[in-house]
């Protein structure tokens, strides 16, 4: 009878242990990477790029079909030179035409919220006559830019 409590204790204490090792969180020592993830390649970023903050006036109109797609390349280009900036989305047209426009694009594709400019008198003050057109300011100085591919050369 000794030997069979003996066993029994051994099994309760076999399994308390068991338990608290499988349950109880451990750290690994070995890290394998199977996938072989690569590091980002580093963008160099030139030295005298203007670190100040931008402010980007972007205008966009009815019908405007490229708009949201040159709002994000305007972004991606600003950010890869390393600009701060903040954008400002101008819709000139009325509030029926801007809901109508959001409406066939079926979601709203801007990271930036829209104003109106309903008797385009704002698109005037900065002479935008054509669709998108982005006016880039930054320390007094004005930059137009119609294609997000004008904008490296134009900030230098």
């Amino acid at each position: 009878m000794g030997l069979a409590m003996r066993r029994g204790q051994f099994l309760i204490v076999f399994f308390v242990f068991s338990l608290i090792y499988f349950v109880m969180p451990s750290e690994s020592l070995v890290q394998i990477d199977f996938f072989k993830t690569q590091p980002e390649p580093r963008v160099p970023r030139p030295a005298n790029v203007n670190r100040s903050k931008a402010r980007v006036i972007f205008f966009l109109a009815p019908g405007c079909r490229s708009c949201p797609e040159e709002a994000a390349k305007i972004e991606r280009e600003l950010t890869t030179a390393g600009w701060k900036y903040e954008i400002e989305g101008i819709f000139v047209g009325d509030p029926g035409r801007v809901g109508k426009y959001l409406a066939e694009l079926r979601t709203y594709p801007f990271n930036f919220e829209l104003r109106l400019d309903i008797d385009g008198g704002f698109a005037k003050q900065y002479a935008v006559k054509t669709f998108p057109t982005a006016i880039i300011e930054v320390n007094g100085n004005r930059v137009v830019v119609t294609s997000a591919s004008e904008l490296p050369e134009r900030l230098r």
